[in-house]
């Protein structure tokens, strides 16, 4: 069957995640002209961007149903109609308690944009081996977002510009993409419900060979520290440069696309040594490892070459894939039942995009350093779970571990 037809599709429905991606830090870059707005202190501004893992969770289970109910193209209308109120009713919210409120719409979009996009990749590539590979491209979309984004911001904070006109082409681009795939044609859905149910006779044929008290639990660990390493470190990045007089207040966003130039490369770096057959929870330590160590050396010895460092580091080994590699090792060790855990896997992402922001916004009113110690003492909570996760490893799959 030819799927030529569908790479249009496909393309529209990555770009929607370059504005994923400046979503995730539009409200840290314009942190101080936010507080001006809404008159509000830098704890409720980190208040607005929990808002977006909290709008997330509540969609999760529901952006699926809707899916699977009513078609993907109907859920990726509504993802981008949503990132469209998100960006449109953020910036011009009066105050903080209304930008929460429009806040909720970017964890809604997040979800249902997930639940319409990779569904749709399956259904467009049924080959294992295609739709795989294209499935790390959001990764590579969301940064390119991320590499853009401090750019915009800091042409605009030099020439004196409105800080909102980021929003503004957010969702003017976002609304053109929908102008599209309004008219494009979607693969049918009955291309996936005969794997979906051959799926679900394999998966009652399936044994769990982990155990979820302590593999399960491991790994949600890990799920959680994953993310937050890079979002803690994306949201403040800029601040901590500045407060340490590293570079000046616009020269800090460099740091952002510094860490998304890493991110964007190893996002590929990572699929060709997967596919070599690496011992995935070794990887998973080492990257977790790395990230910490680099992070360390920021806060210790903090100069503009430790931050350079520590940008692309944790952009490199914190966010360019370790995160899809441990929910491989879930699905690994429990395929029994993939939704379930899948669902679990991403609630504890979820938790993490809802708190993190909120703990780290009380944090840096004591000072910016205390953010990243912060994030130093979950990266240490990573690496042990790790550590749990590559010793169960070998337990459960002695074979493969001695192979590699």
């Amino acid at each position: 069957m030819k799927t030529t037809k569908y790479r249009l599709l496909i393309g529209s429905l990555y770009f929607n995640y370059i504005f994923q991606g400046m979503a995730a830090i539009i409200l840290s870059q314009n942190m101080d002209n936010l507080k001006n707005q809404w008159h509000a202190s830098t704890t409720q501004v980190t208040l607005v961007m929990s808002a977006i893992g909290l709008g997330r969770i509540v969609s999760l289970y529901y952006s699926g149903y809707f899916s699977d109910t009513f078609g993907r193209k109907k859920t990726v209308i509504v993802a981008i109609l949503s990132y469209v109120l998100f960006f449109f009713g953020v910036l011009f919210s009066p105050n903080y308690q209304f930008a929460f409120f429009f806040a909720l719409f970017g964890g809604i979009s997040n979800a249902f944009l997930d639940t319409s996009t990779y569904p749709t990749l399956v259904e467009a590539y049924p080959d294992e081996k295609t739709n795989s590979s294209l499935s790390v491209l959001n990764k590579a979309f969301i940064s390119l977002g991320q590499f853009i984004l401090p750019f915009i911001t800091r042409h605009l904070l030099q020439k004196g510009l409105f800080f909102g006109w980021p929003f503004i082409l957010c969702a003017v681009c976002l609304l053109a993409n929908l102008g599209y795939l309004l008219f494009a044609k979607f693969p049918p859905l009955s291309s996936l419900s005969t794997k979906k149910q051959s799926n679900a006779e394999i998966c009652e044929k399936s044994i769990n060979k982990g155990v979820f008290k302590i593999d399960g639990a491991a790994l949600l660990v890990f799920s959680f520290v994953s993310v937050s390493i890079f979002n803690i470190f994306i949201l403040w990045i800029p601040q901590y440069a500045e407060s340490m007089q590293i570079v000046s207040h616009e020269n800090s966003l460099i740091f952002v696309s510094l860490y998304s130039i890493g991110s964007f490369a190893s996002v590929f770096f990572t699929s060709g040594i997967v596919k070599k057959g690496i011992n995935i929870p070794k990887l998973i330590s080492f990257c977790v490892g790395i990230s910490g160590l680099t992070l360390l050396w920021m806060l210790l010895a903090p100069s503009f070459l430790s931050t350079v460092v520590a940008s692309l580091a944790i952009g490199i080994f914190a966010a360019g894939g370790i995160w899809q590699l441990g929910l491989a090792l879930m699905l690994e060790l429990f395929p029994s039942k993939k939704g379930k855990y899948t669902s679990y896997y991403s609630i504890a992402t979820s938790t993490s995009v809802m708190i993190t922001p909120y703990i780290t916004g009380i944090l840096s009113e004591y000072g910016m350093e205390y953010v990243f110690w912060f994030n130093v003492l979950l990266i240490l909570l990573g690496f042990i779970a790790s550590l749990v996760i590559q010793q169960r490893y070998k337990k459960v799959f002695p074979s493969e571990t001695t192979e590699q």
